[in-house]
């Protein structure tokens, strides 16, 4: 599970699952007064036997308020001391980090958090221009340390309470982005060193399905588990009136949110993803999801007129052939690359 940017709770811990630590811009639960990445408190949060992982996030999908506000109506005693901010005043997190500017400084960034743990460190982002994503793989090789895995978001990831105009079109979609990273990868000869994560409003196990099988090892999933847990997508979230009580600090609204009987639908939704994920994987011939590949997808282009996705994405000229696992050998491969 994510701690998404607003650092890691007591909550996080209560249920003792495997914790992806994520830091954003704005550094909460890790930051100096000033707002600079502060080594020793993302020490002491990164050792704790919860946190497997750490995400540091670049950007991701549409956000309410534009992304990066948390409203002081929201802020309570309790957010605060977990974050690290003031009460009283409205939250803003940059929209970017201060400590590096472009690839090799964000390599060096990645190389000082990955000094204070021997944990997994990754990256995740909305792809905004193809050529950054080459110049950072291209980085990487030169560098010869880089990130462990890349999670890829959306525009269209982020929260269903964000503004149309971001939501729609800035950024890539996540399947041209997630094929851009992939190809980048793939070009450098990296892709068996960097786990690539697809995420932004995958919600079924087709969505997965066809995720894998455009290059992503695994699937970010935030919308379809809030749904199950009782969100209706007010597009209230940042207003502290979510009539569901998911979002909000009201007791008064919280108290329409059962976690006895949510629990169970969020239970049963994620076994009716892996089941779906599997009942197409097998529909497909295979026996298992790490041989999705392009080659598996179709798309209706004009009236009547279909093509293969390997068509549209190709896989890059002389690239190698990525094993998503040790074992995939065993189960069979993707398609080869002329």
């Amino acid at each position: 599970m994510s701690t998404g940017e607003g650092s890691l709770s007591p909550y996080h811990l209560e249920g003792d699952c495997d914790i992806l630590y994520q830091i954003g811009p704005a550094k909460f639960g890790c930051r100096t007064e000033d707002g600079q990445f502060d080594d020793q408190k993302a020490r002491a949060i990164i050792a704790l036997p919860q946190v497997k992982m750490v995400e540091i996030k670049l950007g991701q999908g549409a956000k309410p308020g534009k992304g990066g506000l948390l409203p002081k109506e929201k802020i309570t005693s309790e957010i605060a001391a977990i974050r690290g901010i003031p009460m009283g005043v409205d939250c803003h997190s940059p929209n970017g980090f201060g400590e590096f500017h472009d690839a090799p400084s964000l390599l060096d960034f990645i190389a000082r958090v990955r000094k204070l743990t021997a944990k997994p460190v990754g990256l995740k982002m909305v792809v905004g221009s193809i050529g950054e994503i080459a110049e950072l793989c291209r980085a990487i090789r030169e560098h010869g340390d880089g990130p462990d895995f890349i999670a890829v978001d959306g525009k269209e990831g982020g929260s269903g309470a964000a503004p149309l105009s971001l939501a729609e079109h800035v950024g890539l979609p996540l399947r041209d982005g997630l094929v851009a990273v992939d190809n980048a990868l793939r070009r450098e000869g990296l892709r068996d060193e960097v786990c690539v994560i697809a995420s932004g409003k995958i919600a079924t196990g087709a969505d997965v399905a066809t995720h894998i099988a455009l290059g992503a090892d695994l699937v970010h999933i935030a919308r379809g588990f809030m749904l199950s847990l009782g969100c209706i997508q007010a597009m209230r979230c940042h207003t502290n009136t979510c009539p569901t009580g998911v979002a909000t600090q009201s007791r008064w609204l919280q108290a329409g949110l059962d976690p006895a009987d949510k629990g169970v639908r969020v239970h049963n939704y994620a076994l009716a993803l892996e089941r779906d994920l599997q009942m197409i994987t097998h529909a497909c011939g295979l026996t298992h999801p790490a041989q999705l590949s392009r080659a598996h997808l179709v798309m209706n282009v004009s009236p009547g007129v279909r093509k293969s996705l390997v068509d549209i994405y190709p896989y890059p000229k002389g690239g190698r052939i990525h094993m998503r696992y040790p074992r995939a050998g065993q189960l069979g491969t993707e398609p080869a690359y002329a």
